[in-house]
C-alpha cells in the first residue's frame, strides 16, 4: 500500500513538472501575436501619415521637436522590426516588446504634450491600443 502511495505521488509529481515546463514553454505570449504585430504596423503606418499632415499644419512645422518625434517614430518602427522578426522566429521576445513599449511612450509624451488634431489623435489611439494589447501578450505590466 506504502509503495503503490509512493508510486501514485511520483507520477503525479513528474506530470505536473512535464505540464509546468511544457506549459512555461508555450505560454510565453498569450494570443496571436504575429497578428498584432502586424495590425501594429499597419496602425503606425497610418499614424505616421496622419502625423506628418498634422506636424506640417502646425507651429511645430520646421523645428527641432518636428525632427525630434520623426526620429523616435523612426526608433518605435525599427523596434517593431526588431519584434517582429523575433517573433516570425517564434523567439521568445519580451525583451524586444519592451523595447517597442519604452519607444511608444516616448511618442504618447510627445502626443500628451502637443495637440496635433484628430486624426494624428485618433490614430495614435489605435497604435497605444495596440500596444496595450502587446504588453497583455507578453505578460508585460505597462503603465502610461
Amino acid at each position: 500500500m506504502r509503495t503503490i502511495f509512493l508510486l501514485i505521488a511520483i507520477a503525479t509529481t513528474v506530470s505536473i513538472a512535464t505540464n509546468e515546463s511544457s506549459l512555461a514553454q508555450r505560454t510565453w505570449y498569450r494570443g496571436n501575436v504575429r497578428e498584432l504585430i502586424k495590425r501594429l504596423e499597419t496602425d503606425t503606418d497610418r499614424y505616421k501619415s496622419s502625423l506628418d499632415r498634422a506636424l506640417d499644419r502646425s507651429s511645430i512645422n520646421g523645428t527641432r521637436l518636428e525632427d525630434e518625434i520623426n526620429e523616435y517614430v523612426r526608433q518605435f518602427e525599427e523596434a517593431t522590426d526588431r519584434l517582429r522578426e523575433r517573433a516570425e522566429d517564434q523567439q521568445f521576445a519580451p525583451g524586444a516588446a519592451r523595447e517597442v513599449l519604452n519607444r511608444g511612450r516616448s511618442i504618447n509624451i510627445f502626443m500628451r504634450n502637443n495637440h496635433l488634431g484628430g486624426e494624428a489623435e485618433r490614430d495614435w489611439v489605435k497604435v497605444r491600443n495596440d500596444l496595450t494589447w502587446l504588453s497583455n501578450s507578453y505578460h508585460i505590466r505597462w503603465r502610461w
